[in-house]
């Protein structure tokens, strides 16, 4: 198969190839990543959720706390004692977290005129107070539980929990609970969230008068909403959600919807902007995420074990199964207020962070396979160059060889007849000698111009920049070539501007890329039969700024694709490599190599069957660094080499 076919080949299977395998790679990629963000919204929602209901569990454990250790106090076996009471509230100040979290405790029955009682700690007594301000609709909801079930109610709270009134006694769920546990233990605790107050009935006996049912006495325990605001709820936010990465804003609010008011917030524009629509929300009393409480499900039920004071013999606070607290809102009517705890993402929500996250992975996925399609591309670039590269140096070989052995067969012809004798007479020998000579500087010219191409490829040239007269290169250049140009009849048109400034160049450098543009002109003018020198100025605004010198040609041209090539090492056009016209590809790479190297440029103009024209783009000598003054008198017996 032709070299190519090959190549067509490779480009139209290969390249398809590879191009179908990163688009499959980048669908692949696009659905991996909105599976991963589906999945880490489901995580993020459930995290969510689960922090939700872990706040919320905390904070009922933190107030279960209390109400366990209020209760044992109050339900001895000889009834309520002020100083049980106190001595159980001391013992829960002295272990809990938050000591100050109760502000009052208040004792209420219907008995004695209905008379309240503040709980004094410091005097272990009980001492008759008047109802605080805020508390009268719980007075009223309280005598109203209070009543025979006759009386008509208008309670918002589950009548499941209502305690209950049955031969005089007082009633609650699993008052026949196995083992002895005393009814109260699972009376519900009622929040009154507008206080916020926590309320709950236990039974009280009276001594002296056994004949007597018990009584109903209700315990009312006043929180501190100040320690609740900026403690209990800032330390469980930190808790539950600046963890594990996350960061959510929070907000508990109290009200109408939790509208109302702003009971505590962790950044203050999410308070401001509390009416945006949260990413979850959750009651903290109450059936969790807003189901319709039934007989048996909707309350709040938190485990939590009870730690006996020092010297206790009441089972009831002796280690055993844990006991629990059930809280239940008392709410007198739709509008009353909710303790709500909110939480919002701080880029909007959870679906704004997965989509910028979607976005993200997206970016850099896309990224790696642009990468990776740049990278494929430089690798076929890089090795359809590689294989062009051989195929020049194969060339660049073949050039160097047959220019090689055409002088090394002249002078080993001519040595041979010289050797046997067959060359007698003086001229003709002189003649012989005169060829030897002459391909023998023809090798020598060869040689070091593959030596130089090397030096220029490892190392940019370094030429000393002198003021050079441009016409006296020109002549240089073009009495070395004058043997060249005669023998190929080729007529010369010298054309150069009069008053040239000098140019800052390298005398015999210079010289040499002109020798090499000028061999080329003669290799291939074709039937032209002519060859053009030009130096003329380059003016701005009336101003010399530089010098061009163009060798051009009536030869066969050069095509807009081969252009492009001519200055790339060992390159030969195809037009030519066949032809008897023999050179290595190196002489227009050297030239421009050179001729930048002096700060110049070197560019070309050709169409195909018209000529070519090389035009050397020269800065003024006052422009540029010069390292001395040079005339072509000092180079006039050098000899140019040829880069053809």
């Amino acid at each position: 198969m032709k070299p190519a076919t090959k190549e067509r080949l490779f480009w139209w299977v290969a390249v398809p190839a590879l191009v179908a395998v990163l688009a499959t790679l980048a669908v692949l990629q696009y659905r991996g990543s909105a599976q991963v963000s589906a999945l880490t919204k489901a995580q993020m929602q459930s995290s969510l959720q689960s922090s939700l209901g872990l706040f919320r569990q905390d904070f009922s454990r933190e107030l279960g706390a209390v109400c366990l250790e209020i209760r044992s106090g109050a339900a001895g076996p000889e009834g309520l004692r002020p100083a049980d009471f106190s001595q159980a509230v001391k013992h829960w100040q002295q272990t809990a977290a938050h000591p100050a979290l109760v502000a009052q405790v208040y004792i209420w029955s219907n008995s004695n005129n209905a008379t309240l009682f503040r709980l004094d700690t410091s005097r272990d007594q009980l001492e008759e107070t008047s109802w605080p301000a805020g508390f009268d609709r719980l007075k009223e909801r309280l005598q109203e539980m209070d009543s025979p079930p006759s009386r008509p109610t208008t309670s918002f709270m589950p009548r499941s929990f209502m305690p209950r009134r049955h031969n005089g006694h007082m009633h609650g769920q699993g008052q026949n609970r196995p083992g002895g546990r005393p009814p109260d233990a699972f009376l519900p605790w009622f929040v009154d969230q507008g206080i916020p107050a926590l309320v709950s009935p236990v039974r009280t006996h009276n001594p002296g008068d056994p004949a007597n049912p018990p009584l109903a006495t209700w315990i009312i325990v006043q929180l501190n909403q100040n320690v609740v605001e900026k403690e209990v709820f800032p330390e469980l936010t930190h808790k539950y959600f600046r963890t594990a990465g996350l960061d959510y804003h929070v907000a508990v609010l109290g009200g109408v919807s939790g509208q109302d008011r702003v009971l505590y917030s962790s950044d203050s524009r999410f308070s401001e902007n509390i009416n945006l629509i949260p990413d979850a929300a959750l009651d903290l009393f109450g059936p969790l995420f807003h189901r319709t409480p039934t007989a048996n499900q909707g309350t709040d039920q938190i485990s939590i074990p009870v730690r006996p004071r020092p010297g206790a013999q009441d089972d009831r606070r002796s280690p055993g199964p844990d006991r629990f607290v059930r809280f239940e809102p008392l709410q007198y009517m739709p509008e009353d207020p909710i303790w709500e705890i909110v939480v919002k993402h701080p880029r909007g929500s959870v679906e704004a962070a997965v989509s910028t996250l979607h976005q993200r992975n997206l970016l850099l996925s896309f990224g790696v396979l642009a990468l990776l399609a740049a990278t494929m591309t430089l690798v076929l670039v890089a090795t359809q160059r590689a294989r062009r590269l051989a195929a020049l140096q194969m060339n660049f070989v073949a050039g160097v060889s047959h220019e090689l052995r055409t002088p090394l067969a002249v002078i080993s012809s001519a040595a041979e007849n010289i050797a046997h004798g067959l060359i007698a007479d003086p001229k003709q020998l002189a003649r012989y000698s005169a060829s030897i000579l002459k391909q023998t500087r023809q090798l020598t010219q060869l040689v070091e111009q593959v030596l130089l191409f090397a030096s220029t490829q490892q190392k940019q040239g370094d030429y000393p920049l002198r003021a050079v007269d441009i016409a006296e290169v020109i002549d240089a250049a073009l009495e070395n070539t004058s043997s060249m140009i005669t023998a190929s009849g080729i007529a010369v048109e010298r054309n150069v501007e009069a008053g040239l400034p000098p140019v800052a160049a390298d005398f015999a450098a210079l010289a040499q890329c002109l020798q090499n543009l000028i061999t080329n002109a003669i290799k291939y003018g074709g039937d032209g039969r002519w060859m053009g020198i030009r130096a003329a100025s380059v003016r701005e605004d009336g101003v010399i700024r530089g010098v061009d010198v163009t060798v051009r040609d009536k030869g066969i041209g050069i095509s807009s694709e081969e252009i492009k090539h001519i200055f790339e090492p060992f390159y030969r056009s195809p037009s030519v490599a066949g032809s008897s016209l023999h050179g290595t590809g190196l002489g227009l790479p050297l030239a421009r190599t050179v001729i930048e190297a002096m700060r110049g440029r070197l560019t070309v103009e050709s169409e195909p069957g018209k000529g070519s024209a090389f035009t050397i783009h020269l800065t003024l000598a006052s422009t540029a660094h010069l390292v001395g003054e040079q005339t072509a008198e000092s180079l006039s017996g050098e000899t140019a080499g040829n880069f053809s």
